[in-house]
This record gives structure tokens, sequence and C-alpha cells, in this order.
């Protein structure tokens, strides 16, 4: 059972238009981004506004539409830790594989401070995050998955929350044709991985619309 309450400001942001999280404990004030894919002093002014500690900056995967805001937050919160799927680091740290020489004409390289593996978990105060490995989108994608918190600021009527960045959107999934992207991978990741999580679970993605495993599981014609 989880024992602390969280919290979740949800930003779009980016050219590209990606959600990013701050994602927090209210009892310790512990917190962490998800996937920054730029700077905006927006979700600034929520860490500084709540008195937050940000604890980690958790990657779901590497491409350059998640990573941007990297640099700018890693300066702020020189404390923070980059955490990133084991087998996502390579990807991470190309600029070519990541796509930020090619879409924003910058090369964003990161090291990660820690690396993850599948059943990990990143803990926020009495928060509790485990880490899905889900390949396909890119090679080392991973999801951040935790179960019933009563005080979500999302909805309070789902048993667990999924952050699955671009493995599993509303009707949709991530695109494969990126550098190490695989569609077999993906559809078996979501599947095997994703939707045997209860139904009622909320899913965010890194784009589009929040969606649950109950309604992509009925309706999403990429994974039937």
């Amino acid at each position: 059972m989880v024992t602390g309450c969280m919290k979740i400001n949800a930003f779009t942001i980016g050219s590209l238009g990606t959600n990013c999280y701050v994602v927090w404990d209210d009892d310790s004030s512990q917190a962490m981004i998800v996937d920054p894919g730029a700077y905006d002093p927006v979700l600034e002014s929520v860490v500084s506004g709540n008195g937050l500690v940000v604890k980690y900056i958790a990657l779901t995967h590497g491409h350059c539409d998640h990573i941007g805001g990297i640099q700018e937050f890693k300066s702020l919160y020189p404390g923070a830790l980059l955490a990133v799927g084991e087998k996502e680091i390579e990807l991470l740290g190309d600029p070519e594989m990541n796509g930020s020489s090619y879409f924003f004409g910058e090369r964003f390289a990161f090291e990660p401070d820690v690396s993850l593996k599948d059943g990990d978990t990143l803990a926020l105060g009495g928060l509790s995050f485990t880490v899905i490995e889900t390949p396909g989108h890119t090679p080392g994608g991973v999801c951040y998955y935790i179960p019933e918190c009563d005080g979500t600021l999302v909805r309070r009527d789902f048993s667990g929350t999924l952050f699955a960045g671009d493995t599993l959107f509303q009707a949709s999934i991530g695109r494969t044709d990126l550098a190490g992207g695989d569609f077999e991978a993906l559809k078996s990741s979501i599947r095997d991985r994703l939707f045997v999580l209860p139904d009622d679970t909320l899913v965010l993605p890194g784009h589009m619309d929040a969606t649950t495993i109950g309604n992509e599981k009925q309706y999403n014609p990429f994974v039937r």
C-alpha cells in the first residue's frame, strides 16, 4: 500500500508537444520531473511554489523531445539524479540516435546518474514507482507505475497511475521507424507488460490525452 500522498502537475511543452509531469509526495515534498522535453518556467514555479526538492529527473526514453530541458533543470536542481533505463544509455548519449541533431539542430547527449532495470523502484518519500521495461519505441524505454494513492490530483477513481512515455497513447502507440524501433517488440511490451495492469489504471502518455488500460485494451487498433 502506498503510504505517501501523490500530487501531479502535467504540462505540454516543447515544439513537439511533449507531456511533462512534475510528481511529488506531499508529505516529504520530494519530487521528480518526468520527461522534461524543454525548459519551461512554469515547471520551475511549481517546484518553488510548493517547496519541492527534486530528487529525480526520470526519463521514459531518450528521444530529443523528452530530454531537451535536462541541462536547464540539472542546473537548477543540482541534487537531482538523472534516471533512465539501462538499455537506453547509448541512445541518450548519441545525438544522431536520439534525434536531436536532426529534429532540433542541437546535439543533446547525456549520461545518467541512475540506470534502471525492470522491477527497480524510484522512491519519493512514501511513494514507490516501479520500473517496467517496455522496449519497442526505443530499445530501452521504460514506464513508471504506482498503485492507488488517495492524494492524486489527477483523479481519485483509479487503481493506479502509469507514466507511459511514448509506449502507449490514447488509441495509438509510439512510432517505430526511428533508431532502434521495433513494431513487434512494442506490441509485445504493451500486451505482456501493460495490459496485465488493472483496467482502471490511469495512463499518462508522452503525447496527447490521458487514457486508461481498459480503454486501450478495448479500443486501441494497434494492439488488439
